[in-house]
């Protein structure tokens, strides 16, 4: 009887604890704050002439989302020291972090090469070298904010006041949604008619380059939104420049009632995005 009631208390235990488990894993929030996508290069750092290279690159999916179409590049070596037999390698998809994978993918890269021989005397080459990283993803955002078809609650920067059914807020600030592009930014413009404005700022907070953003969609309480890029647009897209200046996404919809309410926000980007990062291989006489 004793062995039975101990085998029960077991049971039970390991079904609380990965009961817990699996709850606090639902709570966390990964779309949050501006991520990159984490690149290794796990080969070694010194390497004999006249010897083959593997070169082994890591490519660590911390992101929220999933990357796809992603190219992995190796540039830069100079061809008298070093033969890459190949330069370029491909994967159709990286998983992101989410409540079902906690640490998101990895997946390596083996380059492979040849190291010629150094300049007669020398005794050592220095060779620095990048890797590319180029891949799509998306970035979702989706707070819930207070809204008013009141005209009155256009006041200026940090506005706020309390309608009756929630404090409404002219202006928001955000700290990322868990990819290096993210909004940064909510105006909140109250239309007659029971009409809104919402003017989001889009930046890239990432140590890469953010090429073109394409709107994929948007609702307000479950409704359609109509938006446009104001600026650089080509095809419903906005186009980023060299020194990265933010874009603005404007979107209008309708609200339900003139009093306060809150409501959930959904908008839905889409991007193209390279990141690079500079190695050095020591090639020994």
């Amino acid at each position: 009887m004793r062995k039975i009631i101990l085998l029960l208390a077991v049971l039970l235990f390991l079904l609380t604890s990965c009961g817990e488990t699996s709850e606090r894993g639902a709570e966390i929030n990964y779309k949050q704050g501006f991520v990159d996508i984490s690149i290794a290069s796990e080969g070694n750092k010194e390497e004999y002439q006249g010897q083959p290279l593997e070169l082994p690159i890591t490519v660590h999916n911390i992101l929220a989302y999933d990357i796809e179409d992603v190219s992995v590049a190796i540039k830069g070596f100079d061809n008298h020291f070093v033969e890459m037999y190949a330069e370029q390698q491909q994967l159709s998809l990286l998983e992101g972090r989410s409540i079902f994978n906690h640490e998101g993918m990895k997946q390596q890269f083996l380059f492979e090469g040849l190291i010629k021989s150094l300049l007669p005397g020398t005794e050592k080459e220095p060779e620095d070298y990048r890797i590319y990283v180029n891949y799509g993803s998306k970035v979702e955002f989706s707070p819930s904010i207070c809204v008013t078809a009141q005209q009155g609650s256009s006041g200026g920067a940090g506005y706020e006041t309390y309608q009756g059914g929630c404090t409404f807020q002219k202006e928001i600030s955000y700290q990322g949604q868990g990819a290096p592009l993210g909004v940064t930014g909510l105006e909140i413009v109250p239309r007659q008619g029971r009409q809104v404005e919402l003017r989001m700022t889009v930046e890239n907070k990432g140590k890469g380059k953010v090429g073109k953003v394409m709107f994929a969609g948007a609702t307000l309480g479950g409704k359609p939104l109509s938006c446009e890029f104001r600026g650089d647009t080509v095809e419903n897209s906005f186009l980023f420049d060299p020194e990265q200046k933010p874009a603005t996404l404007i979107c209008a919809g309708h609200l339900s009632s003139d009093a306060a309410y809150t409501t959930p926000l959904f908008v839905e980007l889409l991007y193209d995005y390279e990141i690079n990062q500079k190695e050095q291989l020591m090639i020994l006489e």
